[in-house]
């Protein structure tokens, strides 16, 4: 076993123990929200489809590199690959859906157009889509290979080539003269096409290799091709979806922030000159009435503060929303630079590093953090539950 396969192994078991145990907790604060709004159903889910990744298929993934792929069992093979590329994927359209919600959320917050019911049909679509994207992979794999002999193995074999020409030939009393003939025929007749892919039909097998690896059984190059870059798209869509909603909701947040501040400015003006208004009026007022100053005062001073508390909660509301702001860059980052190497890789644009592939699967052990830890309020639930037991 070589370094490289050792450092995988090891790095993936920490991020199955360490992912099992991020999403476990993720799941035990927010399954017991009681009213659940969009993004808590989102993060649920999200919890849930990393949990099992890390439950099953990353321990999949070490046992199958650690066979070389040779799991001699079709239906393990099918399974894998189901696993990998229906889950993997999942994930990264749950976090589409999360971004698509804080886009909402932040940038129309008063529209109301996702809630937890609607929240709930997008994951059923995007799980049926994710599905389908595991079936067909699944299809394409397997530990049997389609085996079709060549044109010179089927010359040179004298016994299955009379026996096929046979076919075509109703009476014959030499087969030694009819497969010399044959030959020769076959190459200068119009025929050769129709008798070749007859041929071909008749002698191609299945062929037990017991590793793991694309087949042409069900689905043609052609289609493996095609599939094969439809699939790797989908993460750059992704990527692309969630760069440019993040990049909406950064602009609206900086945009609100500089309203609002200018906003606080002119309403803090107006505040100190009207204390030197009610100044003013004292100094005039202190020789007729006292109590009548003492009021303009006091009412001055109770609107200045009524003004400041309302600017200390916007402030915060503005605080809370360029939190959210970062955390959803570092959702991009994250996402970037963990599955952006795997991509370029599956496409040769970079030589294939077996340690570096796989840390796409670190993208599992951070949603927990990213979503949930680095939320206040997530982390005073957990705080509460650890008290109560």
């Amino acid at each position: 076993m070589d370094e490289g396969l050792l450092a995988v192994i090891g790095i993936l078991t920490f991020c199955s123990v360490l992912g099992i145990f991020g999403n476990a907790l993720v799941l035990c604060v927010y399954v017991r929200k009681r009213n659940k709004v969009a993004s808590t159903v989102f993060i649920i889910t999200l919890a849930a489809t990393d949990f099992m990744t890390c439950l099953i298929i990353i321990p999949y993934t070490i046992a199958v590199e650690y066979l070389r792929y040779e799991v001699k069992y079709d239906i393990f093979c099918k399974l894998y690959m189901f696993f990998i590329t229906s889950n993997v994927p999942f994930s990264a359209f749950i976090m589409v859906g999360i971004a698509f919600d804080r886009y909402l959320c932040i940038c129309h917050p008063f529209k109301q157009l996702l809630n937890a019911k609607r929240a709930k049909g997008i994951i059923a679509v995007m799980g049926v889509f994710a599905v389908t994207l595991g079936i067909l992979t699944a299809l394409n794999f397997g530990v049997y290979q389609l085996t079709i002999p060549t044109i010179e193995s089927i010359f040179n074999d004298n016994i299955n080539f009379k026996y096929l020409m046979s076919n075509f030939t109703e009476t014959s009393s030499n087969l030694e003269n009819l497969y010399n003939d044959s030959v020769w025929i076959a190459y200068n007749s119009t025929q050769f096409d129709r008798i070749l892919k007859t041929i071909h039909a008749q002698t191609e097998y299945l062929q037990y290799t017991g590793i793991c690896k694309t087949n042409e059984i069900i689905f043609d190059s052609a289609f493996t091709y095609r599939y094969q870059k439809a699939y790797s798209s989908f993460y750059v869509m992704a990527l692309i979806i969630v760069s440019m909603l993040y990049t909406l909701v950064l602009r609206s947040v900086l945009a609100r922030r500089t309203r609002r501040l200018k906003m606080n400015l002119q309403k803090s003006y107006g505040c100190v000159s009207s204390n030197n208004k009610g100044s003013t009026m004292a100094m005039t007022q202190v020789s007729v009435n006292g109590h009548e100053v003492r009021s303009v005062i006091v009412h001055t001073r109770q609107k200045c503060l009524h003004l400041n508390r309302q600017m200390t909660i916007r402030e915060k509301c503005l605080i809370a929303n360029i939190k959210t702001a970062l955390m959803l860059f570092v959702v991009t980052a994250v996402f970037t630079v963990f599955f952006l190497p795997a991509w370029l890789m599956a496409h040769s644009v970079i030589p294939y590093n077996i340690v570096i592939f796989y840390m796409y699967f670190f993208y599992n052990v951070a949603n927990p953090i990213i979503y949930a830890f680095m939320n206040a309020a997530f982390r005073r639930d957990l705080k509460d539950i650890s008290c109560c037991k």
